[in-house]
């Protein structure tokens, strides 16, 4: 288990430098997306320069760290949560830059978070565009003004 925060950026971290197929990269995106049961979907992207210059796949970071990042995903959420009912974030994304030093930005996505409310063999969740559920599962997710039909019903 982690402790606390700084313990969870080391291990994010060491697991990134050790997963990036590359000795040349300027930094590194980590990003990680939480449903409600707790489970977890994550992806990597590096970067030369300016441009995205390939993924690397956490678990090549060291032995277990799939198991162990979604650990400190819900250890990290665990520590941002005021009370036991908080939905503090859905998705994160650690941006870790060659030099060492890194970001980590959260957000909360109602669009992710409802398609996870709805059973995935159901007419409502068929009833989602597939290029809007692509979007809903990636950082970005959906643009503000993107219609939401199935908010309608």
């Amino acid at each position: 288990m982690f402790n606390t925060d700084m313990e969870i950026y080391q291990y994010l971290a060491t697991c990134i430098v050790k997963a990036i197929p590359v000795a040349e990269w300027s930094k590194a995106e980590f990003s990680v997306l939480l449903s409600p049961d707790g489970a977890t979907a994550e992806w990597g992207d590096y970067f030369v320069g300016n441009e995205i210059a390939g993924q690397f796949d956490i678990d090549d970071g060291a032995e277990g760290a799939v198991a162990k990042t979604i650990e400190a995903s819900k250890s990290l959420y665990e520590q941002h949560q005021r009370t036991p009912d908080d939905k503090p974030f859905n998705k994160y994304k650690f941006t870790l830059n060659n030099d060492g030093t890194f970001d980590l930005e959260f957000k909360y996505d109602n669009d992710f978070e409802f398609i996870h409310s709805i059973h995935p063999d159901s007419n409502e969740y068929d009833a989602i565009d597939t290029i809007d559920m692509r979007a809903i599962k990636s950082w970005e997710g959906l643009p503000q003004d993107h219609p939401r039909p199935w908010l309608q019903q």
